[in-house]
């Protein structure tokens, strides 16, 4: 199967009329949308298209008003027909439907027909894409931790519904979950339990769900470990259990596998019944087992292991091309530093494997991850944007009408102004210039340069871009950054920015003006794009060595808990504006106390203060000797 290309859907959920997402040659999917514009419709549309070919019915129901029976019209339950198209579907003078193209040209279209190809596909094709593909939002989440504090966790509703729909064992043609709906089929169908086929199927599907575990098993606490424990946590270890009865670890006899018979406790009764399988959850905090963890876990942790479950559930690598991750607001419930482990993982690991369409209604989620797209410089595989209902129509008069779903791609300056470079469209150009530069200095500079006190009123306002531009010199030389390279900024800021900013169109721009002023800016937001922010302790020591040999420890606070590393043609650097406090000198072992405290408007005062009163090597970075808790800052970013 090949990428998804283009996305419609006219009559469903929040989609009264046509609506089409173009996705180009594939590309990966990052979407904001508010609650009620229709975000979570479009990722149920693909959802409800690939998950039908397993439907009965073929997902027929969904776009089904009704039928009518003894003269009378009886509605469809489960259909999804929005209800501003739902009397014209009734009436047959109107056929709602999602319709999904791929880049191999084969489309797939589902409606009361339930789905169909256009041009010949053939249905293995949509299973296999689900056997590789992951829809996860936030019922998973919350289906994974919604145990009571008086229960064990009991994951097998989790499994159910969000993993087994999507996972075919090695060796097997079968999904597992059409395995158990076909094991149940059978018991309903008033099988008994004596019958040798049905009892060879529950015991093939134990067989094949314990493997699937055990290789869960394998890498779930690692991907945990590895990437979602915050530094100062300890380790967990994970462990999903699914024992057999003799199982020689099932030391407290618990029933785990799927089961038909009289009570599975060993009472008596009159007739048999087909007891639904348990999964459990074991999890170890520093070799100690922690007992309900619904209840000593925060939520926030609880959903990071959740997640973990999920990703070890997956194969490494998607074999078949065009596999996704399809993500509704399954982060939120984390924090922000802990929606960027998310973030860092799913782009680092996931994204070179799978195609990923993430959906939010957190606009700061949404920025975040967008910033982390263009800081890897991957926004030409990503499409950005928000989707909005919009209530007016196409007229001169733009008349209210039947609000429907808009979706507007968002393009940072710099795209921008490279679009409107090539259309030689060169004031359309310089504007988002302009814009670009303020994003890059905003992001770039601190605090103390982004704003300044009014001399006139006494009160604090923002620096202007004037301002900001006149002090990259003195930041250049504070952050050991060559300013030669932007030294022409000012000139080109007063002749070119603020001439398109005030639309002067008497001044003539050229073209080789704007690509000077393009070549700049891309130069000094790799600057922007390459700055990290580390997670650190706030009291630090500056490890130095005196001119003695012997062992020299300034003791630092920084009273933060965010360190910035610059990095600039391959030379990376503390920030020069990290103010800190010296508290105490380590001196050969023997600590003293700095009695008062004394304060620095940077790290390097207090650094170079130090260097020089114990005469040690002033080349050395401060990089390679800022220490955290036993950890060097360096081995950190």
């Amino acid at each position: 199967m090949a990428t998804i290309t283009q996305i419609e859907i006219d009559g469903f959920k929040a989609f009264p009329a046509n609506f089409t997402l173009n996705l180009g040659t594939g590309k990966n999917l990052l979407l904001y949308g508010e609650n009620g514009s229709g975000k979570s419709s479009l990722y149920y549309a693909l959802h409800a298209l690939l998950q039908s070919v397993f439907k009965d019915d073929k997902g027929a129901k969904y776009f089904t008003p009704g039928s009518i029976i003894n003269g009378n019209f009886t509605p469809e339950n489960e259909n999804l027909i929005n209800i501003h198209r739902y009397d014209e579907a009734k009436d047959n003078t109107y056929a709602p439907y999602i319709r999904i193209t791929f880049e191999d040209g084969k489309i797939w279209r589902l409606d009361n027909r339930g789905l169909l190809s256009e041009n010949g596909g053939d249905e293995s094709e949509i299973r296999m894409l689900n056997k590789n593909s992951a829809f996860i939002n936030h019922s998973y989440i919350s289906r994974f931790h919604a145990a009571r504090n008086s229960e064990e966790m009991d994951l097998w509703n989790v499994f159910y519904k969000d993993i087994l729909p999507f996972h075919i064992p090695a060796g097997t043609s079968i999904f597992l979950a059409d395995l158990y709906d076909d094991i149940v089929r059978d018991y309903n169908a008033g099988i008994g339990m004596e019958d040798v086929n049905i009892q060879d199927k529950i015991t093939a599907f134990n067989k094949l769900l314990n493997n699937s575990i055990n290789r869960i098993n394998t890498k779930v606490t690692s991907i945990y470990n590895d990437n979602f424990k915050n530094e100062d946590e300890k380790s967990l270890e994970i462990k999903l259990i699914y024992y057999s009865d003799d199982e020689q670890d099932n030391t407290l006899k618990e029933h785990f596998y799927l089961y038909y018979g009289n009570n599975r406790n060993g009472q008596d009764v009159k007739s048999a019944n087909l007891y639904t399988s348990k999964i459990g959850i074991e999890i170890k905090e520093d070799g100690i087992l922690v007992y309900k963890p619904q209840s000593y876990f925060n939520e926030a942790k609880l959903t990071a292991i959740a997640l973990s479950v999920r990703f070890a559930a997956m194969t490494a690598t998607a074999i078949t091309p065009g596999s996704f991750f399809a993500l509704d607001d399954m982060l939120i419930s984390l924090d922000m530093s802990n929606r960027m482990k998310v973030i860092k993982y799913l782009l680092d690991e996931i994204a070179p494997k799978y195609k990923l369409y993430v959906f939010t209604h957190d606009r700061l989620l949404f920025a975040s991850f967008k910033k982390r797209i263009f800081s890897k410089k991957e926004q030409g595989a990503w499409l950005c944007g928000g989707i909005y209902m919009h209530d007016r129509d196409n007229s001169t008069d733009f008349n209210k009408c039947t609000p429907y779903p808009v979706f507007i791609e968002e393009k940072d300056a710099e795209l921008k102004a490279r679009e409107y470079y090539i259309m030689h469209d060169y004031p359309a150009c310089g504007q988002q210039l302009r814009k670009w530069c303020e994003d890059i200095l905003s992001n770039l500079y601190p605090d103390t340069l982004l704003r300044k006190r009014d001399p006139r009123t006494g009160k604090t306002v923002d620096t202007s871009l004037n301002d900001r531009i006149v002090c990259l010199s003195d930041y250049c030389k504070k952050e050991f950054i060559d300013f030669d390279d932007f030294k022409d900024l000012k000139i080109y800021k007063d002749n070119v920015l603020n001439t398109v900013s005030h639309y002067d169109v008497s001044s003539p721009i050229y073209g080789n003006e704007i690509l000077s002023i393009m070549k700049i800016l891309s130069k000094l937001d790799l600057i922007r794009l390459n700055k990290k922010q580390i997670d650190v302790n706030r009291k630090l020591g500056i490890e130095l060595t005196a001119d003695d040999g012997r062992a020299v420890t300034i003791c630092i606070d920084i009273r933060s808990d965010k360190i910035n590393i610059l990095e600039y043609n391959e030379d990376k650097n503390i920030s020069y504006y990290t103010k800190c406090t010296v508290y105490k000198i380590i001196d050969n072992g023997t600590p003293m106390d700095i009695n008062p405290k004394v304060t620095y408007d940077s790290i390097y005062e207090a650094y170079w203060y130090y260097i020089g009163r114990y005469g040690c090597d002033s080349t050395i970075n401060l990089l390679n000797v800022l220490q955290d808790h036993g950890t060097f800052i360096k081995d950190k970013s």
